[in-house]
């Protein structure tokens, strides 16, 4: 049976999953991703048009990871596209380069044309694409889908009783040691019929890295999600983040990855396999100290773990398989998944 893979999360660590997956020679992947978001650009807009909106930020974000890696592999996505000249990849090149432009008041030059495709196209994400897909005459590598089309904002309530209203307000307590302790919506939504079906249909859902409240855990909130995740018998993948947040994933373990997601999900086992860095906390500290400093000063760490620690999932009958696909920015001492080298580790887990 061919693979129907589903990715849930948005930021950066959803497009670089999906970069993987194609680079593994997936296809038809349905990339769903939250549009709750209050921040940053996307916070600006939403206030514009009085919250009447959705964010597309990362659903634009997912969208563009889906464009397919190379020009031979273009023609392995459809064959009524011609083959692809040099040409036409600096086309293609030329618009990413533009719609990611953002000019002196911070206007994103993509959001603005998504967003004006969506009014065009009376809030048809899927029509969007497809004139994507025209414009650029290529075929995506499958469908970004964001979780609700109602418009709605992410609600958290802390350690010491505090609530507080709009995504923005993760990152703004992103360095706190107020952790968050619940997470809603105001007001509730349903999630679109597209997401419900993509999950329920799926034969592999992967958990991508991320913030785990604002990108992962907001999108089990719209209703039919729980439903859909309980119904579905897809075999489900958590790519575990490389640093903690202090408000969210500070000292997490994988039993406590565990217990969160049972509890947003709503399933007994909300994962069968959980993706983590082969290396533990203190040996990454210990082979790179520079960087562990330039993370313990935002109040991060590494998250690996210990042999022990990974064990504690298979009383769970949850299998934990470790690799190294970390990509260390030296100059900048940052830490990311590396796509090439997620893509063979996908690749096996999946096929």
């Amino acid at each position: 049976m061919k693979s129907k893979i589903v990715t849930i999360g948005g930021g950066t660590g959803a497009p670089v999953v999906i970069q993987a997956l194609l680079l593994a020679g997936f296809t038809n992947i349905s990339c769903i991703c939250a549009s709750m978001d209050s921040g940053g650009k996307t916070g600006t807009i939403r206030s514009d048009e009085r919250d009447q909106v959705i964010a597309i930020s990362d659903l634009l974000r997912n969208l563009l990871a889906l464009i397919p890696p190379t020009s031979t592999n273009l023609r392995k996505y459809s064959s009524e596209i011609p083959s692809i000249s040099e040409g036409h990849k600096k086309n293609i090149r030329a618009f990413t380069d533009m719609v990611s432009f953002i000019d002196g008041r911070q206007r994103n030059l993509g959001y603005t044309i998504y967003y004006a495709l969506l009014e065009k196209y009376k809030n048809d994400f899927l029509k969007v694409q497809a004139h994507l897909e025209k414009l650029l005459s290529i075929k995506f590598g499958g469908t970004a889908i964001p979780i609700t089309t109602g418009s709605s904002n992410l609600c958290f309530k802390t350690r010491d009783g505090q609530i507080f209203h709009g995504e923005h307000e993760l990152d703004k307590q992103s360095m706190s040691r107020n952790t968050i302790t619940k997470l809603w919506l105001d007001p509730k939504v349903k999630a679109t019929p597209e997401a419900i079906t993509a999950i329920k249909t799926a034969t592999h859902i992967i958990y991508c890295p991320g913030s785990l409240y604002g990108s992962i855990l907001s999108n089990f909130l719209p209703k039919g999600i729980k439903t859909a995740l309980k119904a579905s018998k897809a075999k489900k993948i958590l790519i575990t983040n490389l640093v903690s947040n202090r408000n969210q994933t500070h000292h997490f373990t994988p039993k406590k990855y565990l217990r969160i997601f049972q509890r947003y999900t709503g399933l007994k086992k909300p994962f069968n396999l959980l993706l983590a860095p082969k290396q533990s906390r203190l040996c990454f500290n210990r082979l790179h100290p520079k960087i562990a400093a330039s993370y313990a000063n935002e109040h991060s760490h590494f998250l690996g773990w210990s042999k022990k620690e990974r064990q504690s999932l298979h009383q769970y009958n949850i299998k934990v398989v470790t690799s190294n696909t970390i990509s260390i920015t030296p100059q900048l001492n940052r830490l990311r998944h590396d796509p090439t080298k997620l893509s063979h580790i996908l690749k096996k887990i999946i096929k």
